[in-house]
């Protein structure tokens, strides 16, 4: 394969970087998690910044609070389902969000999911049990490419608000979790 040079720049080189230039980069600023349940849930930074060489990234926890078992149930990957960064919490005022991914989506047989645009899950229940004390984790990404917006944006469940289910020992219901765990996103300075 011939290459031409132009001032010294390989045009192969050229092409690389006008990709780059039309690309937004976006970083994490801070991250905020309330929540009064028998289930500790905690999200940390992991990586920052949505740059073009890789995804944002936030690890979610969920820490069994209590002495006893305590039920969980989602659907598509267990525990947390499918997230999504929303600008409000009011399901009426939400508007479109942005999709936290993971591979486990790929690997669950209750997700349909194509490509990151495109993507489905079967309402079909998981439940599993979270021993006292145990804490389970799991890592999403955030594409620069699939952000919306920026500012403050909040995680709910990207079908159904409630990020999961849970019930005990003690309750025959199953309650809604849904922690306000807000998400400061900015746009990041490409200079």
């Amino acid at each position: 394969m011939k290459r031409r040079t132009l001032l010294g720049v390989t045009t192969a080189s050229m092409v690389s970087l006008t990709g780059c230039l039309g690309t937004t980069e976006y970083t994490i600023t801070d991250v905020q998690t309330e929540t009064t349940t028998p289930l500790g849930i905690s999200v940390q930074i992991v990586e920052p910044n949505a740059v073009i060489e890789h995804p944002a990234q936030l690890a979610f926890t969920v820490t069994n609070k209590q002495d006893s078992p305590i039920e969980i149930r989602n659907t598509g990957i267990w525990p947390f389902g499918l997230l999504e960064l929303v600008p409000s919490l009011d399901t009426q005022d939400a508007g479109p969000g942005t999709i936290l991914w993971t591979n486990r989506y790929e690997e669950s047989r209750y997700v349909d999911a194509e490509t990151r645009q495109n993507y489905g899950v079967e309402s079909t229940p998981l439940v599993r049990t979270l021993g006292p004390d145990e804490t389970v984790e799991e890592t999403y990404d955030i594409h620069g490419a699939d952000i919306i917006q920026t500012g403050t944006m909040f995680v709910q469940g990207r079908f159904e608000p409630p990020i999961l289910e849970y019930t005990t020992e003690h309750n025959e219901d199953w309650d809604s979790l849904l922690p306000e765990i807000t998400v400061e996103l900015s746009k990041k300075s490409l200079i």
